[in-house]
């Protein structure tokens, strides 16, 4: 009986502290914590790592990495970007936003962070985790004179309070 109350108690003390968490990446057969989509054609690659926190709220945060290693230049001057919640009312959920007017020689790469949290304050953030699944589409993306088809990446949160 003892050691039942010490588990509880320490799983209601590890509940209470906020911890970052990792996305987990759904796409092209991919389940992992980074990805990398690659044009092959082109010689630039896009890596794309995820994580969250539950406070009063969820705050996600994406890392994007451009990096250029063909023979022209990957333009993100007229790219844009959209991020589509299941559950999470983000403030631009499923509306593009302009991306930074970057471009990025040969040999270069490029880093950007995006954060978000939730606009909705509810009793139970975590229950916004179950079933959430984020998408990222970037549009717009230019290689030289020619216009890069859409990158498209499928986010879901690994939830710790599921059992593995």
């Amino acid at each position: 009986m003892k050691f039942a109350w010490v588990g509880a108690a320490a799983m209601l003390v590890l509940s209470s502290c906020t911890s970052t968490y990792p996305y987990r990446i759904t796409t092209d057969g991919c389940d992992c914590e980074r990805y990398v989509y690659k044009d092959e054609d082109r010689r630039f690659e896009v890596e794309f790592t995820a994580t969250y926190q539950v406070t009063d709220r969820v705050e996600s945060t994406i890392e994007i990495v451009f990096r250029n290693n063909g023979r022209d230049t990957l333009s993100l001057r007229q790219a844009s970007i959209k991020g589509t919640s299941a559950n999470v009312r983000y403030q631009f959920n499923d509306r593009f936003q302009p991306m930074p007017y970057v471009a990025i020689p040969p040999g270069q790469s490029y880093a950007m962070t995006l954060h978000g949290s939730d606009t909705e304050i509810v009793e139970e953030p975590w229950h916004k985790i179950a079933g959430e699944r984020v998408t990222i589409e970037i549009g717009g993306v230019l290689f030289g004179q020619a216009v890069v088809n859409p990158i498209l990446v499928t986010l879901i949160p690994l939830n710790p309070k599921l059992p593995s």
